[in-house]
């Protein structure tokens, strides 16, 4: 399926793009659509940058993502990097306790915060000790306003931002004003960006979620039902990718990565990912058969006693990863924390781990010449595969219910 997300950009003085906003579009008719809602729209704006990779989106430099009442108090700002992004109040968010409480974690985390369109002091006032921006509307907002808001700024040392400047004139009555930072038309309009994603199963995020509630959840049961589902799985290893995370090893296993990340972490992504609409024209039969798939490469690397089998799971359900996203596969890798062995079996390079993936594929294909040479490479006895792949059979079936 297609996913959507623009960007405009940010000014300095010198006119050099220092940052870009991050707004959520679902088509390339470039304006949002008024009829979603604020929640649902700033989960799609967090799923996408992660399919995207923010630093792709930026150019690696800051991205300013909206953030409305309800997500700043469920607190789904720490699954974007702190060092990577500000965090838009938006201007009809209220100062309530909560709020205020949540904001001042988020600050204690290390994350930046904007107050967005701003019209007059007021505005800005229960906020005046917690943000570092504030993004005055020059539209809205009349002249003896935009004043007042920048005498108290520089007050508290906050930085100003004009956005929605559309011509000259507004441009130079907020450098006067003493406005460092500038949005709007005069500079750029918003610019679309389209790529392909793959469907997630409903039933696999929900079935999750409700075992992550549990007091003692079962972590080997997790990660077989993040396993059955090819589309989870990647998304999920390019969250873990995140900087906010920062792994200085590559991931061994998914299980490992749930653990490192901790379960209130995993329980916000995927309550990201269950609000979204997740349709697309994906092939629910293909996707079946790259599990089982899978969990074939995994029995045969059991049966060889090599010393990783969850590397040969990894190394069959991401075979076909390509197919499905309609995208270059080295590209695709580059995003994922997995192992070199794992690139490189997927790649094509010689090793035990692309042996046996090229072994189940020959097998699918019943290529018996094929399967007889790499039986003897790898050291399978040929007659043990029909139970090695009816077991995988099974174990795709009962994982689906």
């Amino acid at each position: 399926m297609d996913i959507f997300i623009a960007r405009q950009g940010i000014y300095d003085c010198e006119e050099k793009v220092v940052a870009y906003e991050l707004l959520y579009r679902n088509s390339t008719i470039n304006s949002f659509n008024s009829e979603i809602e604020d929640e649902l729209a700033t989960y799609q704006v967090i799923e996408n940058i992660n399919s995207f990779g923010i630093d792709n989106l930026t150019n690696n430099k800051i991205g300013f993502v909206n953030f409305p009442e309800k997500l700043i108090n469920k607190n789904i700002a720490t699954l974007l990097p702190k060092d990577k992004v500000v965090i838009e109040i938006l201007e009809n968010v209220n100062p309530t306790e909560e709020v205020i409480k949540n904001l001042n974690n988020l600050k204690k985390q290390g994350y930046s915060l904007a107050l967005d369109d701003v019209e007059n002091e007021e505005d800005i006032k229960k906020f005046v000790n917690l943000v570092d921006f504030v993004k005055v509307d020059f539209l809205l907002s009349t002249k003896e306003a935009r004043i007042k808001i920048a005498e108290l700024c520089k007050k508290h040392n906050i930085k100003m931002l004009a956005e929605k400047i559309e011509n000259l004139e507004a441009l130079n009555e907020a450098k006067e004003l003493g406005f460092r930072y500038f949005q709007g038309y005069y500079y750029s309009k918003p610019s679309i960006f389209l790529s392909k994603d793959i469907k997630i199963k409903n039933s696999s995020i929900f079935l999750i979620l409700a075992e992550l509630i549990k007091e003692d959840s079962n972590f080997e049961k997790i990660e077989n039902m993040i396993k059955r589902d090819v589309a989870l799985t990647y998304k999920f290893f390019k969250f873990i990718n995140s900087s906010y995370f920062n792994f200085i090893e590559k991931i061994s296993s998914i299980k490992e990565a749930i653990m490192l990340i901790g379960k209130e972490e995993l329980m916000k992504w995927l309550s990201v990912l269950s609000v979204i609409e997740l349709s697309s024209n994906g092939n629910d039969e293909h996707t079946s058969n790259t599990v089982i798939r899978a969990k074939f490469c995994e029995r045969i690397a059991e049966l060889i006693e090599y010393e990783k089998k969850e590397d040969a799971f990894l190394v069959g359900l991401f075979s076909n990863l390509h197919l499905m996203m309609d995208k270059d596969l080295k590209n695709l890798l580059k995003d994922l924390p997995i192992n070199n062995n794992i690139k490189e079996a997927l790649l094509g390079e010689e090793s035990i781990l692309r042996n046996i993936l090229d072994l189940v594929l020959a097998y699918e294909k019943v290529e018996e010449d094929k399967i007889k040479k790499l039986c003897n490479i790898i050291g399978v006895d040929e007659g043990k595969l029909w139970d090695l792949y009816f077991y995988s059979l099974d174990w795709s079936k009962k994982i689906a219910h």
